[in-house]
């Protein structure tokens, strides 16, 4: 799908980016229903084992949710700074929840440095996101 955008078969993870900026934004329960909502309809279209995108995403919204109370301002350093630890934890849950329950050793998105890639991606291509939508939420409350 993201084909044009791949280097060395990565591309970046365009659900982790927008739920981050979501819950950043708006706080831990808008993030936790755009984490569910995302992880559930890729659990379905990619028939694997359902609820472990779905467990994985809202589990990141809360997260991300939190820290964006915490935090003052909407620094952009600070969120693309959270969107590559976000996307190390995502394959750290992935891993984990695919080592219980399909097959044990499985360590495969850390193979490489494939999940490093991601990371820098994510962050790389989150930049511009946020920038925008900030914008758009500075003008929506005008």
């Amino acid at each position: 799908m993201y084909g044009h955008l791949a280097v060395r078969g990565v591309t970046p993870d365009f659900l982790l980016i927008t739920i981050s900026i979501t819950a950043f934004l708006l706080g831990p329960m808008p993030g936790q229903i755009a984490g569910f909502i995302a992880g559930i309809a890729v659990d379905i279209l990619s028939g694997g084992l359902l609820g472990m995108f779905a467990f994985t995403y809202t589990f990141v919204g809360y997260a991300i949710g939190m820290v964006g109370q915490r935090v003052y301002g909407r620094s952009i350093l600070i969120s693309t700074t959270l969107i590559f630890f976000v996307t190390l934890l995502k394959a750290l849950l992935l891993t984990m929840i695919a080592a219980l329950f399909l097959k044990p050793g499985y360590f495969g998105l850390f193979s490489n440095g494939r999940v490093f890639l991601e990371a820098v991606f994510n962050c790389l291509y989150a930049l511009p996101l946020f920038f925008v939508v900030t914008r758009f939420q500075e003008k929506v409350t005008e």
